[in-house]
């Protein structure tokens, strides 16, 4: 299993380093949709039973036009894809047979998946139309991956004070300050080596920040993990688990930096 996360991290690095860089702006939108179709695929499979198929396959069209509305240049377009999403879960809710409360439960289930998988993943088109924004996206992904591979291997070295044991029983306070150190380490020598521009003091407060986020998105995906009786999200990547078990810290990190990033000069 450990030497399989560094396989497949190996393989799928360069190609994701590549894609940033290079790719024109419809295949990195393609790119995004398709995890985002891939994210909401595991986040149904979590529900399960909680939510009824035709639930399920509505968030489907529902976070297409979701994406679509946070690619629009027109700075409404975001709410008013919101505002159609909403009235489309609201009619369909309106007209299912279940009983009340299941159908507000699954209503709030369906928003909740929305949210986690395409609001925040959906960074990345904010994030891509910044002045370097490709080179913010390439910083957020070294921040997170060097927190999460730190996180690792000093809670396994060192880690002792269980920090969340119903929700995570091998996360510690030891690897989460592994995470911060690490995700602070990775933004600084990206930014000393590649990102001049935006300050090594900036670098390494935003990569502390970063640090905090991922273990908050790890721990998130965990509880939901928790409440569906799953070990892995999926099985998409071997070593990893689904996709969202391998970007569970970025997509908490993707919102942090974009607005930090507003800022920074």
């Amino acid at each position: 299993m450990h030497w399989q996360r560094w396989i497949s991290g190996l393989i799928l690095a360069p190609s994701v380093v590549l894609l940033v860089l290079y790719a024109p702006p419809w295949l990195f939108s393609l790119f995004v949709l398709a995890g985002m179709t891939v994210g909401l695929r595991e986040f149904n499979r979590l529900l399960g039973s909680e939510v009824s198929p035709f639930a399920r396959t509505l968030t489907y069209p529902a976070g297409f036009v979701l994406a679509l509305s946070m690619m629009c240049p027109d700075p409404r377009g975001f709410p008013a894809g919101w505002l159609a999403v909403s009235f489309l879960f609201f009619i369909a809710a309106l007209g299912r047979r279940e009983d009340f409360s299941t159908r507000v439960r699954q209503l709030g289930l369906q928003c909740l998946g929305l949210i986690y998988v395409v609001f925040l993943l959906g960074h990345l088109f904010f994030m891509f139309e910044m002045p370097q924004g490709r080179m913010w996206i390439l910083f957020t992904l070294v921040a997170v991956y060097f927190g999460d591979t730190t996180a690792f291997y000093v809670g396994r070295a060192w880690g002792k004070r269980k920090m969340a044991p119903a929700l995570s029983p091998n996360k510690t306070l030891e690897g989460a300050l592994g995470a911060a150190g690490g995700s602070a380490l990775g933004a600084f020598l990206f930014q000393f080596l590649f990102f001049p521009s935006m300050g090594s003091g900036a670098a390494i407060l935003l990569g502390v920040a970063i640090g905090a986020a991922g273990q908050t998105g790890d721990l998130f995906e965990s509880l939901l993990k928790r409440s569906a009786k799953a070990k892995d999200s999926g099985a998409l990547i071997p070593g990893h688990g689904g996709l969202l078990d391998r970007i569970d810290s970025l997509m908490f990190a993707l919102p942090l930096v974009y607005y930090c990033a507003l800022r920074i000069p």
